[in-house]
């Protein structure tokens, strides 16, 4: 179930590109776009604890608001902000593929901070991993040009995806749910981005054009529902193969981008698909004989 969980956030994120395609021609720029997703995601994570259990709310510590500040401003606002930055400066296809450059992160940051082995299979997969990606966004197609600030601020957007699954999992391990955590995330979130738009203007353009609807939909689907389910898988998965198993959101996104936008279909896209999937595939295997090996125990 962890790992349904995983690629279930995954195929959600897969849809971010549809999304903004549509908000970014009602002419809202990407940072209003992602100060929106989070007060809505925040609001609507409120009511859903709200009606479930109000106990969710609560703090073990007040320090532990560090671990959510990690995810909603050092990861989630950060690694975002990178991202669009690297678009500008690089292109597409070079930015997606310096983004998902966090299962290499987290897979560093795993082996000091939680312990896990590396074995020639995590190896394996996170060589399968990057080259799929990299084919998938059309990096070795499209000739775009690199610059040095480019790629740094690129690989900055891995860095600051990779701590979700880090902060993530320290908190998962302090004893909080899902629903706690991704709350508090969006919460830090939009506080944060709320010094870096207008807040009141944005509303009254939302209004005017009537984008709630739609605005609400972003917000749940690309920002509410995959976020509860990757920390729900993170609850079940070390950070590291969550982290490469979320890699199927660059084959959703290509796979809608052909089906969808009637992008060109190339071999070496499809064979860049196949290597996506197989290292999701290869990483659960590994999982399920770590997993047959302690039962044996």
């Amino acid at each position: 179930m962890a790992y349904i969980f995983v690629v279930a956030a995954g195929i959600c994120w897969g849809l971010i590109g549809v999304f903004t395609k549509a908000i970014s021609a009602l002419g809202f720029t990407e940072m209003q776009m992602l100060f929106v997703k989070g007060v809505l995601a925040a609001g609507l994570l409120f009511l859903l604890i709200l009606g479930k259990d109000r106990r969710l709310f609560r703090l073990k510590k007040w320090t532990d608001l560090r671990y959510f500040i990690g995810t909603g401003i050092c990861s989630f606002t950060f690694f975002s902000w990178c991202y669009m930055k690297a678009i500008n400066l690089t292109s597409l296809g070079v930015a997606a593929a310096l983004l998902y450059t966090a299962p290499t992160f987290v897979m560093l940051f795993s082996l000091a901070l939680f312990h896990e082995k590396m074995t020639r299979a995590k190896g394996l997969v996170l060589a399968m991993t990057f080259l799929g990606c990299a084919l998938v966004t059309g990096i070795l197609e499209s000739g775009a040009a690199f610059t040095g600030r480019g790629l740094f601020i690129g690989l900055c957007a891995g860095i600051g995806y990779a701590l979700y699954s880090i902060f993530g999992t320290f908190a998962i391990r302090r004893g909080y749910s899902s629903l706690t955590i991704s709350f508090y995330t969006f919460l830090s979130a939009a506080v944060f981005m709320a010094f870096c738009v207008d807040p009141l203007e944005i509303t009254r353009e939302i209004t005017t054009l009537g984008a709630w609807p739609l605005l609400a939909l972003f917000a749940l689907l690309t920002t509410v529902v995959p976020y509860l389910c990757y920390t729900k898988g993170l609850a079940g998965l070390p950070a590291s193969r969550a982290s490469v198993t979320a890699t199927i959101e660059p084959v959703v996104a290509a796979l809608l981008g052909i089906f969808v936008f009637h992008e060109s279909a190339s071999v070496i896209k499809i064979v860049g698909i196949a290597l996506v999937l197989g290292s999701v595939a290869l990483m659960g295997r590994e999982g399920q004989e770590k997993d047959g090996e302690e039962g044996a125990e």
